[in-house]
């Protein structure tokens, strides 16, 4: 059998997100057409390692890390530190790659600055993978030279990240959308039983009403808006219950403080729920009646194709990729970022047309199955791989 194609994915956060979901939903599609997947992680303490090892794919630990605005001593160490591991985490990555014999180093990430200098080192071909909105374009405009010199190819998760990178340049730049797998995110999959047991676990009666989100907590997510969205509400639901599902970053500690003091501020502290952690998501979604994403900036959450997938209807911030996701007024609702007022209409209208919601729910999952299958996406990374080896034996 021919030898596989050894792709290194350089990601710089040891918590999963987005692109740890990418990775390890189109592995094993991957694997099955002679493409491995092998990843770089720096060595904390998330879960990414654990659930790289679920998956089957290997991770290799290393000095890996980015830089911070400063806005305190802490970010100052951060930066430090990041400076002082620079050299040995480019070190650490030519080292895997020598070992792996890889093929080609594909990075997360705009920041992915030690991959991309590792794989000039080593004559190996880049994919320089573009994600979120969250910086200052005066930073992008800083980088944007160096992605142009180090990058074979160029990949936008959304219209919206291609046009905020601007790579505009004799690089060929592509859109993959994020992808979901249907089978594990479909609401027909989990039984009542599922539910009701979840249910008496949270703590939640039969006939309350529960809203949901699902993102790790960062002052990017907006949270403190849906709060207050919820303490509207409340005032014509009485019984109703909100879950946001999401890691407690140590860097943001300061902002989930915040967060329980403007909950306890509206009186809402047995009706909001931050649940932390967990593994359990589409079974958390499947109680879920209306799903709510207030983020301030985004690129292309995975989460919302998630609820979308799970015939949960939607609210969303109109922000980044996300109106590429969901189609206003058709598979769910776009309001403006920071608007708690226009979160809690959206709720209300809602909560009050159960046809509605249905409707939205189904139709979501036809547009999950028409754009952002896990199918797809392995069909695009597959492609891309070959193209990008192409390219370098011309």
């Amino acid at each position: 059998m021919k030898s596989p194609i050894k792709v290194l994915h350089v990601l710089l956060d040891d918590r999963v997100g987005g692109s740890h979901s990418r990775i390890f939903s189109i592995a094993e599609g991957l694997k099955e057409e002679n493409i491995e997947y092998i990843l770089a992680l720096p060595d904390g303490r998330g879960e990414a390692h654990e659930c790289a090892k679920d998956a089957g794919i290997t991770a290799y630990p290393c000095e890996l890390g980015t830089p911070h605005f400063i806005k305190d001593f802490r970010d100052f160490m951060l930066n430090i530190h990041y400076i002082y591991n620079f050299l040995p985490s480019i070190h650490s990555l030519i080292k895997i790659i020598e070992r792996e014999n890889i093929d080609i180093i594909h990075l997360n990430g705009i920041l992915c600055l030690q991959g991309a200098i590792a794989a000039k080192f080593m004559r190996r071909p880049v994919v320089w993978h573009l994600l979120g909105t969250l910086f200052p374009n005066y930073f992008i405009r800083g980088l944007r030279p160096f992605i142009k010199f180090s990058a074979d190819k160029v990949v936008n998760v959304s219209n919206a990240t291609r046009e905020y990178y601007l790579i505009d340049s004799d690089i060929e730049d592509r859109i993959i959308y994020e992808p979901v797998n249907m089978n594990v995110f479909n609401q027909d999959s989990i039984h009542d039983e599922q539910k009701a047991k979840l249910r008496k676990e949270l703590g939640i009666g039969h006939n309350e009403i529960i809203l949901g989100a699902v993102g790790n907590l960062g002052w990017v997510k907006g949270y403190e808006n849906l709060i207050e969205a919820i303490a509207i509400v409340r005032k014509k639901y009485k019984r109703i219950k909100l879950l946001i599902t999401g890691k407690i970053l140590d860097t943001q500690m300061e902002y989930y403080s915040r967060l329980k003091k403007i909950t306890s501020s509206f009186g809402l502290d047995g009706d909001v729920r931050l649940l932390g952690w967990r593994t359990d998501i589409p079974e958390i979604l499947s109680i879920m009646d209306i799903f709510i994403l207030p983020s301030l900036k985004e690129g292309t959450p995975i989460s919302i194709l998630e609820a979308m997938s799970m015939k949960v209807p939607v609210i969303a911030s109109r922000v980044g990729g996300i109106p590429e996701q969901v189609i206003d007024c058709e598979t769910g609702i776009l309001v403006t970022p920071g608007d708690a007022f226009e979160i809690a209409l959206s709720i209300l209208n809602l909560l009050e047309s159960t046809k509605m919601r249905h409707e939205m729910g189904e139709k979501a999952r036809e547009t999950i199955k028409k754009k952002f299958s896990l199918e797809s996406c392995v069909k695009a990374h597959k492609e891309l791989y070959k193209e990008v080896l192409r390219c370098k034996d011309q």
